[in-house]
């Protein structure tokens, strides 16, 4: 049953370049997906969508607002007036403003501080994001958008960050809002085990909007079939002008021929004949043209109608440096290390030249800690850590980014060395290509701040990679180039990740649970 109906999108970028056109969705009852590559435009059509129906939808973006950290719980989730007034009812105040503020949600504070208990975070409904690890803050956010009750959600990527008992969940909460009748779900995703569950996959691409009805496996299947019908019809296209070419040069080369004949025969014929002849000539010359061009024109229109429908995709490739390392180099030591946030237990690990590290733990247990600890960001709460080399840290937020910088001068800034010949190169392989590496970081896609983050922190020879989820945000042909990058990197790293299809193609040969 169609819910929503949405007039059509359109939106340009700031050179003038059209991202999508006059993109027109329905949406049916049930979950529903919208796939794309990064930066196609999945995220800017989901914030457009959104503003239709402001009353029924509720958007999850897929980034937390900048300056997140400095902000309370409470402010990012967009509550803090609501708490403010139900604890001035708990202290006495009741008048009809506080009560119009509370609007029903009378158990708010409870259920939060109930929420941050499950997430194994301080039970503190003021406390700052900072506080908070990646996973558990976008559990929270998406407790409140399903807390809220519209028929509509569109959450944009909402298991990045997320465990596997946090993704558990999310699927449970998703199945428990479809239950209610008349609403709907619009999922922004690279997930395949949560674009599974969709009955309705939408794909943008550079050749518009397409619409799958069934999960990502149909989709796949169907794309297949369609792709290959696609180049089967253009190559027949492309062999059908060929073959108009081809005739119409040989009509002329016919027509040039026949007349120079004419020419030769002029001095044995009477001029009146000649005369006449040569106008039938000319007539019918003129006809055969006027077909042929006809013939060319629409075997060229047939030819550009296929290509409109193929998506032009330019091949993308990850480029990361280091230099050959000794295996038996000890880089790291670290002996009854207690970390200042997250599980106290002491860690004690060895780490040598070319490890391939898999941090493993739930949200909230201290991954992130241990690698800011690692960058010399934290100071552990005890114990003896010692690095014997430089380290490049890749957090889960792309910090290390200037918002305002192009991604140009935001990877000459990290990586100096580069010229700007290079440093375009190596934009340019990872999809950043002309105007986009001059654009501000900040207006990139998500996807597209990782990748530059990627290549900031893995132009550096003798550095040891400490890698925070670098597969978020990341669409699936891009997390599978950065997987074979990651497989045939010549040195060591540290990653952590939710994603068990993602390590497992890593190499991984250590583990530390945390």
């Amino acid at each position: 049953m169609t819910l929503f109906n949405f007039s059509p999108c359109s939106f340009s970028l700031a050179n003038g370049d059209v991202l999508y056109r006059d993109i027109q969705l329905t949406l049916d009852s049930g979950l529903s997906a919208l796939i794309g590559r990064n930066g196609s435009g999945k995220s800017v059509l989901a914030a457009q969508l959104a503003q239709q129906q402001p009353a029924d939808c509720y958007l999850l973006s897929q980034l937390p607002p900048t300056h997140w950290q400095q902000l309370s719980l409470a402010d990012l989730l967009g509550i803090t007036d609501t708490l403010k007034a139900l604890q001035q009812l708990a202290d006495g105040q009741c008048d009809t403003e506080t009560l119009s503020i509370i609007d029903g949600h009378w158990q708010l504070a409870d259920d939060l501080h109930t929420e941050l208990q499950q997430v194994g975070a301080a039970p503190d409904i003021w406390q700052r994001c900072s506080s908070l690890s990646g996973g558990q803050l976008n559990h929270l956010r998406l407790w409140w958008a399903f807390y809220q009750q519209r028929p509509l959600l569109i959450l944009d990527e909402p298991s990045n960050y997320l465990d596997a008992q946090a993704r558990y969940w999310l699927s449970q909460r998703i199945a428990r809002f479809l239950a209610r009748p008349k609403s709907a779900i619009l999922l922004i995703s690279h997930d395949r085990e949560l674009l599974q569950q969709a009955s309705v996959l939408y794909e943008l691409s550079s050749a518009g909007l397409s619409r799958y009805g069934g999960n990502y496996e149909f989709y796949q299947q169907q794309r297949q079939l369609q792709q290959t019908a696609l180049q089967q019809q253009r190559q027949q296209a492309e062999r059908n002008l060929a073959q108009q070419q081809r005739q119409a040069q040989t009509a002329a080369e016919r027509a040039a021929k026949r007349q120079q004949q004419g020419e030769k025969q002029r001095g044995s014929q009477a001029t009146i004949l000649l005369d006449y002849q040569k106008n039938r000539a000319q007539s019918a010359v003129s006809a055969r043209r006027t077909q042929e061009q006809h013939q060319l024109k629409q075997a060229q229109q047939q030819l550009q109608q296929v290509k409109a429908q193929q998506e032009v995709v330019k091949p993308q490739q990850f480029y990361l440096q280091a230099a050959a390392v000794n295996g038996s180099k000890q880089l790291v030591n670290a002996v009854a290390l207690q970390l200042a946030h997250g599980n106290n237990q002491p860690l004690s690990f060895n780490w040598r030249g070319k490890q391939r590290v898999h941090l493993q733990g739930r949200n909230g247990s201290g991954k992130s800690t241990l690698l800011q600890t690692l960058a010399g960001l934290i100071a552990p709460a005890a114990g003896q850590l010692q690095l014997n080399c430089a380290v490049q840290y890749l957090d889960q937020h792309f910090s290390l980014l200037n918002s305002s910088q192009s991604a140009l001068a935001n990877l000459r800034r990290h990586c100096p060395r580069l010229s700007e010949t290079t440093a375009r190169t190596l934009l340019a392989s990872a999809g950043l290509r002309a105007d986009k590496a001059l654009k501000p970081a900040g207006v990139l896609s998500g996807g597209e701040r990782m990748k530059l983050a990627m290549l900031m922190v893995s132009q550096h020879n003798d550095s040891l990679l400490l890698l925070d989820e670098p597969d978020n945000h990341l669409d699936l042909e891009t997390k599978q180039l950065l997987t074979q990058a990651l497989y045939q990197y010549p040195a060591g790293f540290v990653v952590v990740s939710h994603d068990a299809y993602f390590i497992a193609q890593l190499g991984i040969d250590t583990v530390l649970q945390i």
